[in-house]
């Protein structure tokens, strides 16, 4: 069993495209949220140098050694969920395969927004850089700090393949025509593991030998964002903390982060500690702010999400 799935798209139902509001007007809803990042199995985001004498590769740090979600990584995560929920277009997709070319398998109306004054709701939200298009987005992740870090032991991944897209069975919708849709990986309650290194006949490697954080690490991350319109603070809470049983739902759904997904790495609690936001342009004048935490936390989460859980 493919330890993925495709969640299907309607194609008949494009990104609604229109001109983004501009930074220097304050018409939306602007603040910070606060929250956990909780390892439901062992999770592991790589240095970008390894350790030369063994070839272990060691998790992220920043400066003072402490083990890190890079912002970044944070701000791909729920972009890809944004994209896929609004819907929104498919800004990394280029369908350029070796030994399958899918750049026409995806219907133009969902392809990388290319005009300033047509943004689809991801690039309205997160930002783009496409050749002459650039927008800066409206959320911004500080890198998120594992305290306290749990460890695990070094261990080899399995083989993890890359992409087989000429299975078309599988990757192509029941015509032929589209894409299946967007890839999610399952939770898996046993994580896979090789005993030693594999190499090929050539002497490459084929797996890899890591040190990731063990299931119950904790990262604590903040997150600023501005000018948030009406519609659009919704799609991002729901982005944030999905469909779970702590808020009333009937089934939990978790995020996938880092390294080794097919092995059954990365799966992670995110849940949101503290919001506070406030009409930008109000603290000028009236001062008005909202500040949520705990039972009326919960309560607004459940509230703004519906639409989506819906």
């Amino acid at each position: 069993m493919n330890p993925y799935d495709f969640v299907r798209i309607d194609w008949e139902k494009p990104p609604k495209r229109r001109r983004p509001v501009p930074h220097h007007r304050f018409t939306g809803w602007t603040g910070y949220l606060e929250g956990t990042i909780t390892a439901e199995t062992p999770i592991f985001l790589p240095k970008h140098k390894r350790t030369e004498t063994t070839g272990l590769k060691k998790f992220q740090t920043n400066l003072h050694g402490q083990p890190i979600i890079p912002g970044s990584s944070l701000k791909g995560l729920l972009r890809s969920l944004v994209e896929t929920v609004a819907p929104g277009c498919w800004w990394l997709y280029s369908g350029q395969y070796q030994d399958a070319p899918y750049s026409e398998k995806l219907p133009r109306k969902f392809k990388r927004c290319s005009k300033a004054e047509e943004l689809c709701p991801s690039c309205r939200l997160f930002g783009t850089v496409s050749g002459s298009v650039v927008f800066l987005g409206k959320i911004g992740f500080d890198d998120a700090i594992c305290e306290p870090p749990v460890d695990h032991e070094p261990s080899y991944t399995p083989v993890l393949d890359s992409p087989k897209p000429r299975h078309t069975a599988w990757y192509l919708d029941s015509k032929g025509q589209w894409v299946a849709g967007r890839k999610f990986y399952f939770h898996q309650r046993e994580i896979q593991r090789a005993e030693k290194l594999i190499q090929s006949r050539s002497g490459q490697p084929l797996n890899q030998h890591i040190q990731p954080l063990n299931t119950g690490s904790v990262f604590h991350f903040r997150a600023q964002f501005t000018n948030l319109e009406e519609e659009e603070f919704p799609l991002l809470l729901y982005a944030l903390v999905l469909e779970q049983r702590a808020l009333g739902h009937e089934r939990d759904l978790r995020h996938k982060l880092g390294y080794a997904k097919p092995a059954g790495l990365g799966s992670v609690h995110i849940q949101v500690k503290r919001l506070v936001r406030w009409r930008d342009g109000a603290r000028y004048t009236r001062g008005d702010v909202e500040n949520y935490t705990a039972d009326a936390l919960k309560n607004f989460l459940n509230q703004q999400t519906a639409r989506y859980r819906n």
